[in-house]
This record gives C-alpha cells, structure tokens and sequence, in this order.
C-alpha cells in the first residue's frame, strides 16, 4: 500500500548573540548590554550554560517594542487535549543540552510537553512567554499566502507580482508568487547571505528601502533556489498590498479566527515607514502553545482537504531542487527541495516529507499521514536532533519504546489554563525586567512596570 507521509517543519533561525570570543568570554554585565544581536557560531560544541541563558534572552527580546502588528487572542482558543506521559530521555536531554521545550502532539492528544528545568533554563520560559522565530515565520508566511488566495485577495499561486507598484523597475515585477514562496527568484547576484546584500547593506529596512539601494533596475537571473529573509519579507508585504495595506485585520482572520490562538502574536516590522512601504518582516513572536496551535491548524487544514489544504498539497507537489552540495547538513539542509517556504524530500526519513528547520535546533514538523506534531525549541543543535525530530516524526517506531513514555504524568498546570488575573502575572522575572527595559518608552510599558514593582524586582538597572 502506498503511504505517503508529508511533513511540515517549521523551523526556527536561532541566531542569538555573538561570535566565538563571547562563547570563550562571555561577560554578563558586558555582553547583555552590548552584543544583544550576535549570533552562536555555526556547529559551537560545549555551549556554556550561561551563555546560552543570555542567547534565549537576548533573542527572544529581539522585536520587543514593535507593536503596530499585534494579533487579539481569540475569544475561543484552540483546546488542546492533553493525555500526557513521561520520558526520562527527553527529561535527561532538557537538563543536558541546549533543548528549551520539547512537545510532541500525536493522533489528537498532547503527548509531551516539557520545559528545560529552572536551573538551567526553565526559570526564563513559562506558558505565556513570546518566543521570537525568524525561519518559522517564513513558513508562516508561506502558510499566510495560501489564507490570501482562499479569501481572495491573491487570484492564485500563478500570480504576477507586476500589478504591485512599489517593485516596478525592479526583478521583482517580473516573478510569480509560486516563485516567491519557492525563494527560487534569480535573486542570487545580489545576495551576500542570506541577511543582507552584496552592498553589505542589511534588511532590516523598509522593500522600499532596499529597492533605493540596491533593487532598483536589477533583473532576475536563472530562477533557482536562494535561501533567505528577502523571499518571505517580499511574500508578506504583497499580501499587505493585496488586502489595501490591512495586514492587520487579514492577520487576525487567519491566526484569531482560523487558527484560533490564546495570545497575542506580533510580527516584527522595520520600526519606520507606511505600511504601503513594505515594512512588515517574516518574524515573530508567540507562545510555544500557540505555534503548536499554528501546527494543528495546518494539519487540520490538510486532512480536510479544504482550499488552504489544497493550496498546501499543491506546494508539495511543486517544490524546487537545492544545492546537492549541502545533503548531508543535518537540518534544513538534509533535504532535497524546497517548497512553499518548507523543506521536503529529508533523506533521513522512508516517506513523502516536506518541512523546515533552522539555525539552532528549533524545529515543528508535522506528519499528516500519522497526525503527529513534533516541535522543539532551543538555543543551539547540541540535543539528540535525529532521536528527538527525525526519529519521532518518522512514524516507524513506537513512541513509548523509542522514548521511553511512561504510563501518564500529573500536572498542576497546562497549556489550556485560564490567564491569571493579571495579565502578566504567568510571565517570567526575565521577562518583566526585560520588557521593562524595552517597553519603557511606550504607554504599554507601565503594565509591565506595574508588574515588576509589585513582585519588587531590581532587574540590575
């Protein structure tokens, strides 16, 4: 019997803060101040745990303060059924490794979810912490642009982006939107990496910004696979364009309404501008409980067969080749091709598999065939990668032998439990002082002052 398992992953860039001197000299009182948007060097072994407590901050603060994109939590957040078990493996590797949540969601249920204990990492995360996704929120994007054409506002995936004034005279007026969601634009001559330009100017900026300085007159080479920030910035800015530059509302129709989330999520914009400038970024912050909600929505979506399921499926179908230089890469390199802001083809697993993965670690793949969601958050790839991801979403081994699941675990709390009274009461120490320290300037940060000065927090300031 033919099986097909097609598996999203999402996956999260985890590119926290320095080089290999701060990894060898990290300094809190020094770093924390000045080296708040470093990155872990590539394959870092021995990660100091210290240094990781300082990545995981300094990440997840990244975007703080950038509200203008905000979603509203649903008025009926998605349930999630719980009938959680135990593993000593996955506990072992939490206090081990870089690993920060681990969840595991099969056949309708909540399988897993745990948090790194609280001396190592446990005490900076708790059920309504924002964690911030860069290469997630290209998946995200990707999933954003199917809602656009089901709704209408996109014709199809055939699309021409040449109806878009803000990218005349530039290679993009000549792409499609499958070529987008494809990241396959002939960009590649203009790209030094893939965050920034061969000018050396980054994109942190407005499209209108970067086509000034460095799109303006380009033409598109040979459409191939380019993997990077600028395709999923491009696909989020033309749907603000698509809805008359009300990103915000189309945004709530699909994660408030469709997915159903219990928090707010925010995208991450250029911090200046109109939105007609094309400032909204493919990065955002959310719950891990949510971006679980994310992939529940998704796998709904497929087994339904309904039009995002159908859009879903057709990206599948349609994805691009990757360079064969990088197979081996474990991660999002360990697949074949690329589709739709997700990975497929991962030579690690006997199926149909689509999906992402990131800098990091931080990975979410769905199996639709199995109905199984496995998402892990960390700080750096130093946990059992193939055991915890590949392994599990594989379907070939039993979960309890492979794991080594208990019969069932107690829990005083879950994902499911109503919000505190205080609205941010179920938020961290770390949090508070570190929403302080962003939100300051802005009227929402007397809540979050309000907050610290009632569990009289120093917050070393």
């Amino acid at each position: 019997m033919f099986r097909v398992v097609t598996t999203f992953i999402f996956a999260l860039m985890v590119s926290v803060v320095s080089g290999d001197a701060l990894a060898k000299n990290w300094n809190k009182s020094q770093e924390l101040e000045h080296n708040p948007r470093g990155k872990i060097p590539n394959n870092y072994k021995g990660l100091p745990l210290e240094t990781a407590r300082f990545y995981f901050q300094a990440y997840n603060e990244r975007g703080a303060g950038k509200l203008w994109f905000n979603t509203s939590p649903s008025s009926t957040p998605r349930k999630i059924e719980e009938a959680l078990k135990g593993s000593l493996y996955v506990t072992t590797q939490l206090a081990e490794t870089s690993l920060v949540s681990y969840m595991v969601y099969d056949k309708g249920k909540l399988l897993i979810s745990e948090l790194s204990p609280r001396e190592r990492l446990g005490d900076l995360i708790n059920e309504r912490t924002l964690l911030y996704s860069m290469s997630l929120g290209k998946s995200l994007a990707g999933y954003m642009i199917g809602h656009a054409i089901c709704q209408g506002h996109i014709e199809s995936i055939e699309q021409s982006l040449s109806d878009w004034p803000l990218v005349a005279d530039t290679f993009i007026a000549d792409l499609t939107v499958r070529d987008v969601i494809n990241a396959a634009m002939g960009n590649q001559r203009f790209m030094k990496n893939n965050e920034s330009f061969r000018s050396g100017n980054g994109m942190s900026g407005s499209l209108k910004d970067m086509i000034f300085s460095d799109l303006k007159g380009t033409k598109a080479g040979k459409k191939r696979f380019e993997y990077g920030q600028l395709s999923a910035l491009i696909a989020l800015n033309y749907i603000a364009f698509k809805t008359g530059h009300e990103f915000l509302d189309f945004s709530n129709s699909v994660l408030r309404d469709h997915v159903h989330l219990s928090d707010t999520l925010f995208w991450v914009h250029a911090g200046a501008g109109q939105e007609k400038h094309g400032i909204i970024h493919p990065n955002f912050n959310a719950t891990r409980s949510d971006t679980l909600r994310i992939g529940i929505a998704i796998l709904e979506d497929w087994n339904k067969n309904n039009c995002v399921g159908k859009f879903l499926k057709d990206v599948y179908a349609n994805g691009v080749k990757k360079n064969p230089l990088r197979l081996n890469d474990l991660g999002w390199g360990y697949s074949r091709e690329y589709a739709g802001f997700f990975h497929k083809k991962y030579k690690t697993v006997d199926a149909n598999v689509m999906g992402m993965d990131g800098y990091g670690g931080i990975s979410m793949l769905i199996n639709f065939d199995d109905n199984r969601i496995v998402y892990a958050h960390a700080v750096n790839r130093d946990y059992d990668h193939r055991k915890l991801i590949f392994r599990v979403i594989k379907g070939e081994e039993d979960l309890t032998n492979l794991l080594g699941l208990t019969k069932g675990k107690t829990k005083k709390t879950t994902i499911n439990d109503k919000a505190p009274k205080s609205k941010l009461a179920g938020y961290s120490d770390a949090d508070i002082c570190a929403a302080v320290k962003k939100f300051r300037i802005y009227k929402q940060g007397q809540d979050w002052v309000n907050e610290r000065v009632r569990r009289k927090l120093p917050c070393n300031d």
